[in-house]
């Protein structure tokens, strides 16, 4: 007679036996094992980046020759590697792409893609860790699932070898797999069981994740940007400064569209082109260090130095991450966005504040960097949540207000468009 073990849901509750048992531990362990791989990634980072670079300081007279030497160092580096093992390291919107398509992924490369993605950060690249590291999740993620589908589907196999060869086979990292088959799909009534599972093995790796940030003291990846004290009347603002945004997003898209076709050459030549933003690298780490890497450690100076800074040097200071951004991007220095986005949307925000003087500051901000984040992203709800944790919790109506905007915008553009061109087909 078989055991089950009873866990509640939000439908009721759900029976699990022993072999969804061993399921359900197995898939925690392997989340767990994902999650310590995104840590070391990220300390891997960290520390490589303060080895590197925590001897350009403003006294050293060999400052300039420094960085010359890393910033040629590294473009080197990642020509190299991305010539020898191809357009490395993978993006989330090429991952999710394939996914969608063959409902599997090729996770054998996915250290060379961390590699590689260690190389653009720790040599002072304008991008953010999470697009590598959240790329990489979804390749782990897929090897988690087929890890978990072997254990399923060979249970009974499983289930007559000795505890060690069990672990052996259960560990060992590129043989036991079973890729997706459509024929072995679960049946509809395990569908909940299913859910159940995946939902427990994320929270479960972000736990992981987490803790082990917080074990070690990591800093945070936000940075409060101060206090708020607005106030109703100082609303009629709101409205201009989205539009503002708004054109701000859309003169970024042009910046990009333009910088995309002005690189467009030497891509059978990854060294050449890795130094071309080895030279943007250089210039930056010279003059503005504080723009080197995602801007996410820099945005904690972001209210002392918007209190401080004039409009145009802040306006001149978004523009150049955002610059840098697409030239990193463009060369090979492959990263996220969302970071350098929101720093250079933030910073904007500061310098327009700046001209109201008299209005709540924060407030301005807030409205304005979170319709220049959305405007370019693209994703006004999940932009507006981010762009929440980075301020006083009375601005988030505020915030959640603009995405709300901006939303119904987009919805009400993307109608009137698809319209006319029905229109003009008939």
């Amino acid at each position: 007679m078989k055991k089950y073990f009873n866990f509640s849901d939000l439908k009721g509750s759900i029976k699990l036996n022993a072999k969804e048992i061993g399921l359900l531990i197995y898939g925690i362990v392997l989340s767990s094992i994902i999650s310590v791989i995104s840590f070391i990634f990220l300390r891997l980072e960290g520390i490589g980046s303060e080895l590197l670079w925590n001897l350009v300081s403003p006294d050293n007279r060999f400052r300039v020759l420094y960085i010359l030497g890393i910033t040629v160092i590294g473009g080197i580096l990642l020509g190299f590697y991305r010539k020898r093992w191809g357009n490395l390291p993978h993006t989330v919107h090429d991952s999710v792409t394939e996914l969608k398509q063959t409902k599997t992924l090729n996770y054998s490369s996915v250290f060379r893609s961390l590699w590689i993605a260690l190389i653009v950060l720790i040599f002072g690249a304008g991008v953010g860790p999470e697009a590598g590291l959240l790329s990489a999740v979804i390749y782990f993620s897929v090897w988690q699932a087929d890890k978990l589908r072997y254990y399923y589907f060979n249970y009974s196999e499983l289930k007559g070898l000795s505890v060690q060869k069990r672990v052996a086979h259960l560990l060992n990292p590129q043989k036991y797999l079973l890729t997706y088959d459509e024929k072995r799909a679960v049946k509809e009534r395990q569908k909940s069981k299913k859910k159940f599972f995946y939902l427990l093995f994320i929270i479960n790796g972000l736990a992981t994740f987490f803790l082990l940030m917080k074990m070690t003291g990591q800093p945070s990846f936000v940075s409060k940007m101060g206090e708020s004290n607005w106030i109703w009347r100082e609303l009629w603002l709101g409205l201009p400064l989205i539009m503002f945004g708004v054109l701000f997003g859309k003169g970024y898209h042009l910046i990009t569209n333009f910088l995309k076709k002005r690189l467009d050459f030497w891509q059978e030549f990854p060294i050449r082109k890795a130094l071309i933003g080895s030279v943007a690298i250089f210039l930056i780490g010279i003059f503005l260090p504080n723009l080197l890497f995602s801007g996410q450690l820099s945005l904690s100076l972001a209210p002392f130095v918007g209190s401080h800074a004039s409009f145009l040097v802040l306006t001149m200071i978004a523009l150049l991450k955002l610059l840098f951004l697409q030239i990193c991007l463009n060369t090979g220095w492959i990263g996220g966005d969302i970071f350098p986005i929101v720093f250079s949307a933030i910073i904007q925000g500061f310098a327009v504040s700046q001209l109201f003087p008299q209005t709540d500051r924060l407030l301005i901000v807030a409205i304005v960097s979170t319709s220049i984040a959305i405007a370019i992203i693209k994703a006004p709800f999940p932009v507006g949540l981010f762009m929440i944790l980075f301020f006083p919790l009375n601005l988030s109506p505020i915030i959640l207000a603009v995405a709300t905007i901006l939303f119904v915008a987009k919805k009400i553009i993307a109608d009137l468009t698809k319209k006319k061109t029905v229109d003009q087909t008939f």
